[in-house]
């Protein structure tokens, strides 16, 4: 009988053998990771290639067995569609997550925190915007005109404040370092902004930055963090193994911080 059966299990597992691996190849990447430009963030090199403080972490917690799609600049609008309307199987990187969103979308753990939130505006907006008490004052009214980016989130609480101002507001597809050439040229008076980019935005500008502000006001939202977002059809134990990549690298850094 054990004869029989040795043989016998060597041919059911040569059947079940092909069905193992196309379970296995099942569980695939993305076909594409897009990003958008948010120098120092995210942005392409003068060689084309995706770079920025965003991009790296990402290329470090990448599992190594696993294939990395290729990186794309795309617009962030689109991009978002083609995940929330399921039409693509992509990911996006480095956008922030919001209860709309996580609804019909796959969110990996935090990649990155931004530095402080602030306002960068023309130093005549500057002058009436630090009357206000506090931040959420000041963009609740529709007074000062704000310049914003087509179809991005700018975290739950800002995102409530913009709803509450309901007006005032030009939202374009430009990105950050051509919305503040539209600052100087008088189509709105401020945008949201991190430190770290308003910087980099200012140092780039040369001294045509000397007609831009920093603004920082009372009460303004906590920094919101950064993630990778996904076509819901992808099987997500692929991004488990990102998020464990991304625990361990936060790990590591508050490991290095409190040494």
């Amino acid at each position: 009988m054990n004869r029989l059966l040795a043989p016998m299990l060597l041919l059911l597992a040569g059947l079940l053998r092909p069905i193992a691996v196309q379970a296995q190849v099942q569980v695939q990447v993305p076909r594409e990771l897009h990003y958008f430009d948010i120098p120092p963030m995210m942005y392409a090199d003068a060689q084309g290639r995706a770079a920025g403080t965003l991009v790296e972490r990402l290329r470090k917690v990448w599992p190594p067995e696993l294939p990395m799609p290729p990186l794309l600049l795309a617009p962030l609008k689109r991009s978002l569609q083609d995940i929330l309307q399921g039409a693509e199987p992509i990911c996006l990187v480095g956008v922030f997550k919001t209860a709309e969103r996580e609804g019909a979308a796959w969110f990996s753990s935090p990649i990155y925190r931004e530095s402080p939130s602030v306002f960068l505006a023309t130093r005549a907006a500057a002058i009436r915007m630090r009357k206000y008490p506090t931040a959420q004052a000041m963009v609740e009214d529709p007074s000062l005109r704000l310049l914003l980016t087509d179809g991005a989130s700018y975290g739950p609480q800002l995102d409530l404040w913009l709803r509450q101002r309901g007006t005032g507001m030009l939202r374009v597809s430009a990105p950050p370092a051509r919305q503040i050439h539209m600052l100087l040229r008088g189509h709105a008076d401020f945008m949201f902004t991190d430190l770290d980019e308003a910087e980099h935005l200012l140092k780039e500008l040369g001294t045509a930055a000397r007609a831009l502000e920093v603004v920082m006001l009372p009460g303004m939202v906590e920094s919101p963090t950064r993630h990778l977002m996904c076509q819901r059809d992808l099987d997500r134990r692929w991004l488990d193994t990102v998020d464990e990549g991304l625990r361990q690298l936060e790990a590591a850094g508050a490991g290095a911080a409190g040494s």
